[in-house]
């Protein structure tokens, strides 16, 4: 099963959405009943996740280069490809962005509903913060790029 270089880097960018999610994702869970100034660490995490994608990106496609030194030529089946699979994502993130604002308004409704005050202290199941917003929102983002790039790999594998 020999890879062309277009699959190699479709590969590149699951396995990172993968690693990304197994990685970073876990401090964010752990922290999401926290609001961001509670966070511990937070801006070391966000650094590491800069530092560590642009290092892993480098490499990545630096050693792609190195092994596959040939250009490949693009035609309409490519584009075809790409405007598929980014018209995937771009339907799953927008399903995102629903699912987050109507987390959102259930949250805020479900303040109003039982008439809480600022200094009020509820049941957190009904109170939304702003760690699970960042969990919820990361989450499907490395979801929802890993099915993007899967599909764009089975479209190359495929077409």
């Amino acid at each position: 099963m020999a890879l062309s270089k277009k699959e190699i880097a479709t590969l590149i960018d699951i396995i990172y959405s993968i690693v990304f999610a197994f990685v970073f994702l876990p401090y964010f869970y752990k922290n999401q009943e926290l609001n961001l100034n509670s966070m511990e660490g937070l801006k070391g995490v966000l650094i590491q996740i800069v530092i560590s994608t642009v290092i892993y990106f480098s490499i990545a496609y630096a050693a792609l280069e190195v092994f596959f030194k040939k250009k490949e030529n693009t035609d309409e089946r490519d584009d075809m490809i790409h405007s598929k699979s980014y018209k995937l994502g771009y339907w799953l993130y927008e399903f995102s962005i629903v699912i987050i604002v109507g987390y959102i308004f259930q949250s805020r409704i479900n303040r109003q509903l039982f008439n809480l005050q600022e200094n009020q202290i509820l049941d957190n199941s009904v109170l939304i913060k702003e760690g699970e917003i960042i969990f919820l929102s990361l989450l499907l983002l490395a979801g929802i790029s890993v099915i993007k790039s899967s599909y764009q790999f089975y479209l190359q594998r495929t077409h």
